[in-house]
């Protein structure tokens, strides 16, 4: 299992594969049937929900159990307090995005302290790669990249979902 820690970005794809395999068998099973949800807000279910759950696991597994193996593949130093701290901001912001499964008032305050948390983490891994010159490969590439992206995919499937309703509201 360590092993799957040293894959840069292991998370991210598995987030992202059981994310799209989540939503279409939902769509899928209740394809023919009379869903009181929409598409779009299916996709909010899932995407809040399993990006809630995957920062549980990801701040349990990958900041606290496999700590060192994680801190070496981002370029920090092992045996770290800070792991630690990160981890349980990571399950807290988490819990939130998970309890979104079930309750839609979390989302908005889930995707304010995810698009924080993780553009703040962006912009630091940049700053360490211009002053520190550290391209390890989780302080660089998907990881990276993912910083900004799930964010902005939350903000837009949000936006979104907020004029459908509106504009279900007036018909």
């Amino acid at each position: 299992m360590s092993e799957l820690f040293k894959i840069s970005g292991f998370n991210i794809y598995l987030q992202i594969i059981v994310t799209i395999i989540s939503l279409t068998i939902h769509l899928y099973a209740t394809r023919n049937k009379n869903r009181k949800e929409t598409t779009l807000e299916l996709s909010l279910i899932y995407t809040i929900g399993l990006a809630g759950w995957f920062s549980i696991v990801s701040g349990l597994m990958g900041h606290i159990i496999y700590a060192d193996q994680v801190a070496e593949s981002i370029g920090w130093p092992v045996n770290s307090g800070f792991q630690m701290e990160l981890a349980f901001a990571a399950i807290g912001i988490g819990l939130i995005g998970f309890i979104g499964f079930w309750n839609k008032s979390f989302w908005l305050p889930f995707i304010i302290v995810k698009t924080i948390f993780m553009w703040g983490a962006g912009f630091t891994h940049i700053i360490h790669m211009i002053e520190l010159n550290n391209y390890s490969p989780s302080n660089s590439g998907l990881v990276l990249y993912w910083d900004f992206i799930l964010p902005i995919i939350l903000i837009v499937l949000y936006v979104a979902y907020q004029k459908e309703k509106k504009k279900q509201s007036t018909t």
